[in-house]
């Protein structure tokens, strides 16, 4: 039987770290949901009974859609913070569905009467976005390409507007794409998306720069990068730092470099 979505009108949630939607409980028809046990032996229980096929070292419930529940899943550490899965909590069909994802924990969930869409960054930055829709029977996966970004457009000639956005939704914005070819090159562009998938979710303002960090997902120790916007020229700079290679600054700053960025050039 397909997972019932109870004909929800559609909806878009937002979902930033782990921290932030981390539920441990949940009531469904099927009966309570419960994440029980201690990093890192944790499992998912529906009314008493294991559903998790394996043990985690984090477990939460993020998202309830009719009766679907989106659970996040992490075997710990930062190299990948979360994979996802569709609890179906439909009675006498409880089960979850393939575990997906990118290692992304920045997802947003969309729903209408008939799929649940999960839409995390590409692990490869360059494609954009990967869409992961659902339809009570199988979890496909679709490349949505760059989109555009209504936060670009708001920022144009007012850099501030990225204050508590991702630098990630920087990086893959479509209106932007030129403009950063024409600064750093193709190339340059390609590694430092792929090198800041995960990380730090809002760029925050530092002096006179709004900066944001991340890393490469499973190397997050040795694969790391930062973005720096000059709050008045909005001139953009970036660092980054890959395995075997030293440090690179890309970009040409107008006065001190940021901290985040400075981090990053100093790295071993």
């Amino acid at each position: 039987m397909p997972a019932r979505l109870s004909f929800l009108p559609l909806v878009a949630v937002l979902l930033a770290a782990p921290a932030a939607y981390a539920n441990d409980s949940l009531d469904s028809a099927a009966g309570p949901v419960r994440v029980i046990g201690e990093n890192p032996s944790r499992s998912l229980t529906v009314d008493g009974k294991t559903v998790t096929t394996e043990e985690y070292a984090y477990i939460s419930l993020v998202e309830k859609v009719g009766n679907l529940i989106l659970v996040s899943l992490s075997q710990g550490g930062n190299a990948c913070p979360a994979m996802f899965a569709w609890l179906d909590t439909t009675p006498d069909a409880v089960g979850l569905t393939e575990t997906f994802g990118t290692c992304s924990d920045y997802a947003e969930v969309t729903h209408d009467s008939e799929t649940v869409t999960v839409t995390m960054p590409s692990m490869d930055g360059s494609v954009g976005k990967i869409a992961y829709v659902y339809d009570g029977k199988i979890v496909e996966e679709r490349q949505l390409g760059l989109e555009t970004s209504e936060i670009a457009q708001a920022a144009e000639g007012n850099p501030d507007a990225w204050i508590g956005e991702s630098p990630y939704e920087y990086l893959t914005a479509a209106e932007l794409e030129a403009s950063l070819i024409e600064t750093i090159g193709w190339d340059a562009l390609d590694e430092l998306r792929n090198t800041l998938v995960i990380g730090d979710q809002e760029m925050k303002q530092d002096g006179n720069w709004i900066v944001g960090n991340g890393c490469r997902p499973h190397a997050c120790n040795t694969d790391f990068a930062a973005i720096a916007l000059h709050r008045e020229s909005g001139r953009f700079i970036a660092a980054i730092k890959r395995e075997g290679v030293k440090p690179r600054l890309l970009g040409e700053p107008e006065e001190a470099l940021p901290v985040a960025v400075r981090k990053v050039m100093t790295a071993n």
